[in-house]
């Protein structure tokens, strides 16, 4: 290595301030490990012409303890902080040696490659981290005739205990690090937890948590649970009787009022199978109900968007929904059997504030009349004979929050319609078997195609219940009133109803239209997506012909076939000779005649064929 064994070590090579320093804060967790371990071993060795000092894993000095009377001995020798006591540069020595080796070894004398080293003793070991890899070399260095065959041990000794400190910080810090990801985890969840142990005092609550039992987190953690939450806090009962539970409902009177969560509780059993606490989940009924009718189907799927027609009458009716839309108010949905009163509902709430809220559909004639009480407004555990343990909540509290559609609202049971009543005017339930009320935010859209007015005066219907419900109407117009929209409705129909049968979507004869727009619709447009079906399923080829019509629609029953048999009536008597007439004035100009007439151009070719004007042009 042309090593000068006659070389003074007083110039031996050091690292200028700015390398010392980079070097010495890359290997500062070292430093800060062995440092009081140095100064415990100095304090054996000082005053005997002997110091301790720490090198990195090139033999680079990185600390070095020494009183005057040594440093002023070993000047000459250069060991000073950033001094490199490799091999290659010092010989064979201590640092370098044991650097070299990879194990503890005592270097005497002349023993050391250069001359000026050979009234010393050096006893290194190296120092290796957790993981295996080389951190540095641990050295005591003394005139050797002061320096003993035990002062190796001592070294070994001290570097033991400094790799215990090593792997002590790196679990702490791999604990820290685990317990900080935890908190995390547990900060972003969306349920609720608390952790609390056998003597009740709470380690962990998360805001989630904190919020949903009506407290400051920070005032929470290290104190009594029963201190915070009185002695009755319900959560505390697995610690008491030792019985864990899932998804329980809970109502707890927290600081700010009563609160309902639902809960999961796990106790915390140590290795001998001893019970040293308890962790808690905690989840806002909403958030379980809107899971509940995300799974169970209770979704607003509609829009305006989806809802056909271009007729003035439907136009409107749209328009005036997408206002009210915007409000709270409870709304009256009002038509026939097959119009389309959900559709509007669910319109009417996804274009509202509270569509990102559940949408949950009560069909009010088709539960039979002892149940309806529960079905609206759930039952405590215990309240009736077959009712589910732990208790149910009902359509009103699994629309909290959002949107409840009451269908069918004129087949109501008398009974329930004052405790209806009741919910709408207090904004609150009380479960079935409950004593205390539950606040509910829930917007009321009721349907029926009952005339409501005339059921209060037969007495079916609450005349308080008719005034809370009809605060907005909307009317739902037939689609024999409609006609117009009657072929865009029939070819998405045809589209939506062919993907679903996986075959090709027909070419429609325009003669279809015709008997479609000729009858009379009593079941609406349910009734029309019905033809269109069963047409499809019979249809051979790829045009849709009239002769694919049921024959209900061939034959033309219904209202309209019964005035063609009869002859026109009065008012279309009147209503042709009016078409015809305005033709005439306007020259037959079907533009200029529409538009005199406030009607469209195709809404008055339909009425030159259907009155057979053109015959008469």
């Amino acid at each position: 290595m042309q090593v000068d064994p006659m070389k003074p070590l007083s110039d031996l090579q050091l690292l200028g301030d700015q390398q010392i320093r980079k070097r010495v804060e890359r290997r500062q967790e070292l430093i800060d490990a062995a440092v009081p371990f140095m100064k415990h071993l100095y304090n054996f060795v000082k005053g005997s012409d002997t110091f301790v000092c720490l090198a990195d894993d090139q033999g680079v000095i990185l600390e070095a303890l020494k009183d005057q009377v040594v440093s002023h001995r070993t000047k000459h020798l250069c060991y000073e902080v950033g001094a490199d006591w490799s091999e290659a540069i010092a010989g064979t020595n201590a640092i370098g040696t044991a650097l070299f080796e990879g194990k503890p070894i005592q270097v005497t004398a002349s023993e050391h490659y250069c001359q000026v080293l050979h009234s010393l003793t050096g006893s290194a070991a190296p120092i290796f981290y957790p993981n295996g890899g080389l951190a540095g070399i641990l050295c005591i260095m003394g005139l050797h005739q002061h320096v003993y065959p035990h002062t190796l041990g001592m070294v070994v000794a001290a570097v033991k205990a400094i790799e215990n400190e090593l792997a002590y910080r790196k679990t702490s810090k791999d604990l820290l690090v685990a317990y900080d990801k935890t908190k995390t985890v547990i900060e972003t969840m969306s349920e609720g937890l608390i952790s609390i142990e056998q003597n009740q005092i709470i380690t962990h609550l998360n805001s989630e948590a904190a919020k949903i039992l009506g407290v400051k987190k920070d005032n929470c953690i290290g104190k009594h649970a029963a201190e915070i939450f009185g002695p009755n806090f319900p959560l505390l009962d697995v610690l008491k009787t030792g019985e864990e539970y899932t998804d329980r409902e809970i109502l707890f009177d927290s600081p700010t009022g009563p609160v309902r969560f639902t809960s999961t509780a796990r106790l915390i059993r140590d290795s001998s199978g001893n019970v040293r606490g308890m962790i808690a989940t905690m989840r806002k009924p909403n958030i379980v109900h809107q899971l509940v009718n995300r799974f169970g189907g209770a979704q607003a799927t509609f829009t305006f968007d989806d809802i056909i027609g271009n007729e003035p009458c439907i136009v409107s009716l749209i328009q005036k929904a997408k206002r009210v839309a915007r409000s709270g108010s409870t709304i009256l949905l009002q038509g026939e059997s097959g119009t389309g009163k959900e559709m509007f509902a669910q319109a009417i709430h996804n274009a509202s504030g509270r569509r990102y809220g559940p949408f949950v559909v009560i069909n009010c004639g088709a539960i039979p009349r002892e149940l309806v009480e529960s079905e609206l407004f759930g039952y405590e555990d215990g309240a009736f004979t077959g009712a589910k343990k732990g208790g149910r909540p009902g359509k009103f509290e699994l629309a909290n929050g959002g949107t409840i559609f009451l269908d069918e609202i004129g087949d109501m049971p008398l009974e329930i319609q004052a405790a209806l009543l009741r919910v709408l005017q207090e904004k609150q339930i009380t479960r079935i078997g409950g004593q205390k009320p539950v606040k509910v935010n829930t917007r009321v859209i009721a349907a029926t195609n009952k005339n409501l007015a005339e059921e209060v005066d037969k007495g079916n219907f609450r005349l308080d219940l008719y005034y809370r419900l009809n605060v907005i109407t909307l009317h739902i117009p037939p689609l024999r009133e409609r006609a117009n929209d009657i072929p865009r409705l029939t070819r998405y129909f045809v589209e939506k109803i062919s993907r679903r049968l996986g075959i090709k979507a027909p070419k429609i004869d325009p003669e279809v239209f015709t008997y479609l727009q000729n009858y009379d619709w009593p079941g609406n447009v349910r009734e029309l997506e019905n033809v269109i079906e069963q047409a499809l399923h019979v249809l051979e080829g790829e045009v849709f012909h009239h002769e694919n019509l049921p024959q209900r629609i061939l034959s033309g029953s219904g209202r309209k076939a019964f005035l063609r048999k009869k002859g026109l009536s009065k008012i279309k008597e009147v209503e042709a000779k009016l078409v015809k007439d305005t033709l005439e004035a306007h020259k037959w100009n079907i533009t200029k005649a529409a538009e005199a007439l406030g009607i469209g151009r195709n809404t008055l070719y339909r009425k030159i064929k259907q009155y057979n004007l053109a015959g008469e042009k």
